[in-house]
């Protein structure tokens, strides 16, 4: 008798549990029927300026579609791999919106992010002819012709490899971009520091050139100064003149 109401008993409790399970469902059901929830993600965390964002900076929540912005971005495959503005931190918590995210040659300080150490940015006026078979991340060399009143033209390459961090066109958007008008007009260049000073003089006194570089995506040896080269050695003797004058020992 004790052994029936005891099994009467936990049979009476299992109902109740699954009761109550299917209630819960029900009421989730209902819920989501309602507010009409939707897929979306918020940053896991405080997200801070020009960062590129990554799938462990994501997390994916329900959310009422009223709740969420025409412009909120729900792809992750949207999201994942740009980067957020200059000045902009994502806070934690927050859906991600277009207007927050950028594509790499969309960002404003765009050639700052792609520089390394001891590098700056160099820019240089290009056409159509000089540039057509070249694009950001390639390598180019770059060629200096002097015309000096009484000597003969001194021309050579002064630096090798040169990664060309984006061409851009007269209005300064990259013409990877659909609202480029696609014709070259300046390329920005990644050199040495210390090199700006002979590019300067370069500029100064010839013309320079862009060439593209035998292995144009080599990555070795970025951007090296050619020490054989006689345009080389020419800019190199106007920055810091030797002087053919030698003193004569004090009797």
């Amino acid at each position: 008798m004790r052994k029936t109401i005891a099994a009467k008993a936990t049979l009476a409790v299992l109902l109740a549990a699954a009761l109550l399970v299917m209630n819960f469902l029900l009421f989730q059901i209902y819920v989501g029927a309602k507010l009409d929830l939707k897929e979306t993600y918020i940053a896991a965390h405080d997200i801070m300026p020009r960062t590129k964002i990554s799938e462990d900076d994501l997390i994916a929540v329900k959310i009422p579609e009223r709740y969420l912005q025409n412009l909120a971005c729900n792809d992750k495959s949207r999201i994942i791999g740009r980067y957020t503005e200059i000045q902009g931190m994502i806070p934690a918590g927050s859906p991600f919106y277009e207007s927050m995210l950028y594509d790499e040659s969309e960002i404003p300080d765009h050639a700052g992010a792609q520089l390394r150490e001891n590098q700056v940015s160099f820019t240089l006026e290009v056409d159509v002819t000089s540039v057509s078979n070249m694009s950001a991340g390639q390598r180019a060399d770059i060629f200096v012709t002097i015309n000096p009143r009484s000597d003969n033209p001194v021309t050579g390459c002064l630096l090798r490899n040169v990664r060309i961090i984006d061409i851009r066109d007269h209005r300064g958007v990259s013409l990877s971009s659909p609202e480029s008008n696609h014709v070259p007009y300046i390329a920005e260049l990644a050199v040495n520091s210390a090199h700006l000073e002979l590019l300067s003089m370069a500029k100064t006194a010839g013309t320079i050139q862009l060439y593209m570089s035998a292995d144009s995506y080599n990555t070795d040896n970025e951007a090296y100064l050619d020490d054989t080269s006689p345009v080389t050695a020419y800019l190199i003797n106007l920055l810091h003149p030797v002087s053919d004058d030698t003193e004569s020992p004090a009797d």
